[in-house]
């Protein structure tokens, strides 16, 4: 008599709280096969340095030279489309359109021939300059100092030239403290800068 009432309280419990147990091991489950299949990055830091500028091929007399919209440039967060980055700003995982970059003095750099496209401030991506180049590259500095953009809309810029300063002004990675948030569009779509701004090692 003793074991049936034990089995009857066991099954109660199994009906009162098996489906959290069931949902725990899930959540557990998906998680370890995430790790295992590279699914979330962590953010360690590396240090780079400009190698050769990269040559685009323009089809005129003249060609599209990359360099780096930093000197010296720490990488906080490289472009992810497939891997979840951790946003502590948000508390969530999600894709990286961009890479989030600081150096020690925070100069940001135009890195490549252009025009001045666009000069904005919104609440996620704080101060934002745009620059329109040949063969229809784009490219975006985000999270600048408000108070240091050093250009406007309509400026023509050449690669190096200076256009602001790095700081915290994006609400959506604020916790990142001060950074450039930096992106590279092809045919105004996002793409992996370091397919086009060559970077080595210190």
């Amino acid at each position: 008599m003793v074991e049936f009432k034990d089995q009857n309280k066991f099954i109660n419990w199994i009906k009162k709280y098996g489906v959290y147990c069931m949902a725990g091991l899930l959540v557990v489950a998906i998680g370890v096969a995430c790790i295992f299949t590279g699914q979330f990055r962590t953010t360690e830091q590396t240090t780079w340095k400009v190698k050769d500028p990269i040559v685009i091929e323009t089809g005129t007399n003249s060609a599209l030279l990359f360099g780096l919209p930093m000197n010296n440039t720490t990488v906080l967060k490289e472009f992810s489309s497939s891997a979840l980055y951790e946003n502590t700003t948000l508390n969530r995982w999600e894709y990286h359109s961009g890479m989030d970059l600081t150096s020690d003095d925070l100069a940001v750099l135009a890195v490549a021939d252009g025009r001045v496209s666009e000069v904005y401030f919104n609440d996620l991506e704080g101060n934002v300059v745009v620059i329109t180049h040949s063969n229809n590259f784009k490219s975006s500095y985000s999270s600048l100092n408000g108070d240091a953009i050093a250009v406007n809309v309509g400026d023509s810029v050449k690669r190096g030239d200076r256009i602001g300063t790095a700081g915290d002004s994006a609400n959506n990675e604020r916790e990142d403290g001060n950074h450039l948030h930096f992106e590279l569009l092809l045919n105004d779509e996002n793409i992996d800068p370091a397919s086009y701004l060559e970077f080595e090692a210190k």
